[in-house]
């Protein structure tokens, strides 16, 4: 349950991030999973498309790099602006 706390603060980060460059859509979404983290990369992953469903996200794919030792980062958006 832990994955879905995270990744409901992603989406608060994603919706800053897009009124702030007034953006229409997420394209793309990367985030970094390490070893610090303490998450399960396939949990987060589901909890992702389940939080997707009818936001700026709802056509993004979640890209999840791996590195070993670090910890949860937001590497990346593509956005659509007008």
């Amino acid at each position: 349950m832990h994955e879905y706390s995270l990744v409901q603060s992603l989406f608060d980060r994603i919706g800053a991030v897009a009124t702030e460059q007034h953006a229409v859509a997420v394209k793309r979404v990367r985030v970094t999973i390490g070893d610090q983290a303490g998450v399960d990369p396939q949990l987060f992953q589901s909890a992702y498309e389940i939080y997707q469903i009818r936001t700026l996200c709802a056509d993004a794919p979640l890209e999840i790099a791996r590195l070993p030792g670090a910890d949860l980062t937001l590497d990346s958006l593509e956005l659509e602006v007008p």
